[in-house]
């Protein structure tokens, strides 16, 4: 892959060297990137699970490279938990009027609200979570006896920590098909380092590209 950002770049820097570790580098923030906003986002993300116990609202999570969480499902009930904030602030308009929610099958219109009524949360049936530090994960309301017995099997879906690439040849989580993006993506830092403003905003508008999935030609 550095031989081939040399070429794109007519070898002002070159494969070997000093050149090399500053491509290696490149390369590394560039994958990161591709798998955290680019169609191959999805090799990134994980899940893992845990039982609640009645009376416990906080719980530590196994994985130790979690990033953000994305979801939270509560398999015995099959229920969606909300995060905290929306019982504690206003639903943006930006929300009620996304076309796409995050929520799968929900109408723009009650996306954002409430997973359960205030009734349901006096049972003591989680509907809520909020992801505090690296593991920890706590539930609102605290599990409760009344509500099948305070055990239900929570699903906990997360982005994970890209792994840091060191060396030229550490392999990449992507396939060879992400091959020209991780290569538009380096050609494009390599030309910011070369201060070739122009080459570069080309090499970005590519890069954009074709994280989102579209073709080369």
């Amino acid at each position: 892959m550095a031989n081939d950002v040399s070429l794109d770049v007519r070898q002002a820097l070159g494969s070997t060297g000093t050149d090399l570790t500053i491509l290696t580098g490149f390369i590394d923030r560039i994958h990161k990137d591709c798998l955290h906003s680019s169609v191959y986002s999805y090799l990134n993300i994980a899940t893992t699970s845990f039982t609640t116990v009645a009376g416990t609202g906080s719980y530590t999570l196994t994985p130790t490279n979690i990033r953000r969480v994305l979801g939270v499902f509560d398999a015995s009930k099959q229920r969606i938990l909300f995060p905290i904030e929306r019982a504690t602030s206003p639903v943006s308009q930006v929300e009620k009027q996304e076309i796409n929610p995050g929520q799968q099958g929900a109408s723009p219109l009650i996306y954002g609200m409430p997973a359960t009524s205030p009734i349901s949360l006096q049972a003591g049936q989680p509907a809520y979570f909020r992801h505090i530090g690296a593991q920890q994960l706590n539930l609102y309301p605290t599990p409760g006896t009344s509500a099948g017995g305070g055990i239900f099997q929570i699903n906990v879906s997360y982005e994970q920590q890209v792994v840091t690439l060191v060396n030229p040849t550490d392999a990449l989580t992507m396939p060879e098909d992400s091959r020209d993006m991780v290569v538009a993506g380096v050609d494009y830092l390599a030309n910011v380092y070369l201060k070739r403003t122009e080459e570069a905003q080309v090499w970005a508008q590519v890069y954009t590209s074709l994280k989102k999935g579209e073709s080369l030609v």
